[in-house]
Formats: structure tokens, C-alpha cells, sequence
């Protein structure tokens, strides 16, 4: 049986004749070379309308080529003739594609799923799985570039005065252990902040010092943050950054280590989920409890960022966390506030000792 084979990229169309064997539709070139062949059930009519008129069969609508036949019943009479099965569809569907910006709102779609649900999740199973020697190495890492970035312009990278350190050590000595080795450091910084990192580093800046009314609040920043360490949200938090600037690398590639500044930057600053907050506010308050020291000051030092970030209640990304708000987080421990502390955690001395930890170090 005569047809034209069709290239549908060119136009180019050449004469060929049609036979069967077995299962498929052999298409031959004049001079009796085979050029192709095809599955017969997979052979169906091309839809569309053709300028010559001419039915189109192929393998699917969007085929690189086709057969322009000239009387299609007889290629059926032929294909019963020899015994082929029916074809296993009338007709080829064409596909539709979908418009560009349906692919990308559904691939960010897609990213943002990840990121908000997947990769925490993926985080709380896989931190506990981590080596104690391996967050150790994290933390560090960790912790010293994250030192970098929030010591101020001009100020002291390593604030380790030896009356500080040990004021220091003795506000930590106050409060129950955590397991493991904790590390402590004060970071010469304008921003208020503190946060927990794996491997037992738990850092507070000198901004957030110098807003504390006493050593009493600084004391349950130190039991928040150990709250963390407790539960295990300071390895998870790292887990989370780090798939999910995996997962932007991969999507959007790297710029090289200004990407991992800004990541770092972002995790240290900003907040643990709703729960882990929560969590760490409750192990303070019974910390504090056992520590016999009362957590209103730390109250008051809230109470302080609110009052200088009134429009930032329930959205401020520092360390105390978007949430719960601050005045939710003021009100519990304002709950628990129990009586006086038991003593002074600090001497006068001693607490201006810690605030210029950073002071002397510097001066050496």
C-alpha cells in the first residue's frame, strides 16, 4: 500500500509503501529499505485540520512524523486482511500544556510546602539521630561565624575578662544543670539577643545586658536558652536552615558564602516554633523555681523590648520569638512570679563585672 511519510519539524514528505508483519506496520522507502516501523495498536488518526485535506495517522498527536494517507480505509482493509487487531484508540488526544505561570505558582507552591511543613518535620526525626561529637562540631562552627556577624562595628570579638567569665559562671552555676557541657559566651553586639546552639553554646549580646534592670534577668534569659538545649530545638533549628538552604541551592543555586552568612544570620535571629517557646518559657519558670530566684525580672526585660518595640508585639524576630507574642509571654511568667529570690545571685561587683566582660578583654 502507497502513503507519504511526513517529517512534521521539516514539512519533508516522502513516498513509502506499508506493510505488516507480526504486531507492527512496517513503512518502507520506494527501493524497498525499511525507514520505520510501528506498533499497530499504537497507531491512531492525528486530529487537526491539514491544508491538503489529507487524513494523518501516527503514534501520538505530538509525533515527530506522520503517514499522510490518501484513502485511509484502505490501510484497514489491509490490516484486516492480514489478521492485525483493532488500533487501541479512534483518535490521538492532543495534549494540553499548561501556561508557564501555572508551573511556577505550583513549583513554589511546592517549595513553600517543604519548607513550612516537610523539612520540620524531617528535622524533629532526624536531630535526635545526630552524634553528640557531630553537633559539637556544628555548634562550634556555628557560634563563631554567628559571632562575627552580630559583634558591632568596632567592638570586641572576644569578650573573656577574667572577673566577667566568672560572674558568669557563677549567674550559670545558679540554675540546675543540662546535660552535657554548657558553653557560655557574651557577644559585644548592638542587637538584643540571645540563642542556643548545639553542642551546649548558649550566647547573650551586650545590648540585651544593658536593657536587664539585674542580674536576676539575665539569669532567666540563661534558663531559657538552656530550655533549649534541654529539648533538643537548638539541633533541630540547625537541621531546618540547613535543608532548607539545601533545598534553595538546588532550586535557585548558591551565590557562594554570602549565602551561608545570611543563613546563619537568619537562625540565630530568629524565632523557635510556637511550642518550642513554650517549652523553653516553662523550663526556665522551673529552673528559675528550683533556683530559687524569681522570673519577674524577666518579665520586666520583656516588658523592656515591648515598650521600645510597641508596634513589633507578636511580630518582633529576635530571640524571644514571634511566638507566642511578648505580652503572652509576660503574662506567664508574671503568673508564676512566686516570691522574692533567695539571696543575690550577683553582687553589685560582680553584675559590673559581667556587663564589662567585654570591656577589659578589649583593652588588653
Amino acid at each position: 500500500m502507497q502513503a507519504s511519510y511526513e517529517d512534521r519539524q521539516t514539512g519533508r514528505a516522502i513516498p513509502v509503501r506499508l506493510t505488516f508483519l507480526e504486531q507492527w506496520l512496517v513503512i518502507d522507502r520506494e527501493d524497498g529499505r525499511e525507514l520505520d516501523r510501528w506498533s499497530w495498536r499504537d497507531v491512531a488518526p492525528i486530529p487537526g485540520d491539514f491544508p491538503d485535506g489529507r487524513l494523518r495517522v501516527g503514534l501520538a498527536a505530538d509525533a515527530h512524523a506522520v503517514l499522510v494517507l490518501d484513502d485511509p480505509d484502505a490501510l484497514l482493509r489491509c490490516a484486516h486482511a492480514t489478521g492485525m487487531p483493532q488500533p487501541a484508540q479512534q483518535q490521538h488526544r492532543v495534549r494540553r500544556e499548561l501556561p508557564l505561570a501555572v508551573w511556577l505558582v505550583g513549583a513554589v507552591l511546592s517549595v513553600l510546602l517543604l519548607v513550612e511543613f516537610v523539612i520540620p518535620a524531617m528535622a524533629g526525626m532526624l536531630a535526635p539521630m545526630v552524634p553528640t561529637s557531630w553537633q559539637a562540631r556544628i555548634g562550634d562552627q556555628v557560634q563563631t561565624l554567628a559571632t562575627a556577624l552580630l559583634t558591632r562595628k568596632g567592638g570586641n570579638d572576644r569578650c573573656d575578662a577574667p572577673d566577667g567569665v566568672a560572674a558568669l559562671k557563677k549567674l550559670a552555676d545558679r540554675l540546675p544543670p543540662v546535660a552535657g557541657t554548657t558553653r557560655l559566651h557574651i557577644i559585644d553586639s548592638d542587637l538584643p539577643n540571645a540563642f542556643a546552639l548545639p553542642g551546649g553554646h548558649v550566647s547573650v549580646t551586650t545590648a540585651l545586658m544593658d536593657r536587664a534592670d539585674g542580674p536576676e534577668a539575665i539569669l532567666g534569659v540563661l534558663a531559657h536558652e538552656m530550655g533549649h538545649l534541654h529539648h533538643g530545638h537548638s539541633m533541630e533549628r540547625v537541621m531546618r536552615y540547613g535543608l532548607s538552604s539545601a533545598l534553595i541551592s538546588m532550586v535557585v543555586g548558591d551565590i557562594g558564602g554570602g549565602a551561608l552568612a545570611v543563613g546563619v544570620s537568619q537562625m540565630v535571629e530568629s524565632e523557635f516554633s510556637q511550642d518550642q517557646e513554650r517549652q523553653a518559657d516553662a523550663y526556665a519558670i522551673d529552673a528559675l523555681a528550683q533556683a530559687r530566684v524569681s522570673p519577674l525580672p524577666l518579665a520586666r526585660l520583656f516588658e523592656t523590648i515591648r515598650t521600645e518595640h510597641p508596634e513589633a508585639d507578636g511580630t518582633l524576630a529576635e530571640w524571644m520569638g514571634s511566638h507566642p507574642t511578648l505580652s503572652e509571654r509576660i503574662a506567664t511568667l508574671q503568673r508564676a512570679g512566686g516570691g522574692q529570690t533567695a539571696g543575690a545571685v550577683l553582687e553589685a561587683a560582680e553584675w559590673q563585672a559581667l556587663k564589662n566582660i567585654c570591656q577589659t578583654a578589649a583593652a588588653d
